[in-house]
């Protein structure tokens, strides 16, 4: 499995511009053959950080992900608005 999270520090006042962006591409994403999980947050403690969790059976479906013509759309649309972005693989522990 290849799962990780990606946290987004927003410039002030980009976050609802996201957001509304954001569900089309989720359920986009959801549709993809491999995507086990894919599923953003705000943060409780902070409007402006957004947190992506996303799983994918291997990296190869990710990278078919990362090719789609929606996801690299997103992707441009949303990076004018980062203060800060932060990718972490993560693994199970047990």
């Amino acid at each position: 499995m290849y799962k990780f999270i990606i946290t987004i520090e927003l410039k002030e006042g980009a976050r609802e511009k996201i957001l509304a962006r954001a569900p089309a591409v989720q359920a986009a994403t959801r549709a993809q053959a491999g995507c086990l999980a894919y599923d953003f947050f705000t943060c409780t403690d902070d409007p402006d950080r957004l947190v992506f969790v996303e799983a994918w059976v291997d990296e190869a479906a990710h990278e078919i992900h990362m090719a789609q013509a929606y996801t690299r759309d997103f992707i441009a649309f949303h990076t004018p608005f980062h203060r800060a972005l932060t990718f972490e693989r993560i693994i199970p522990v047990a």
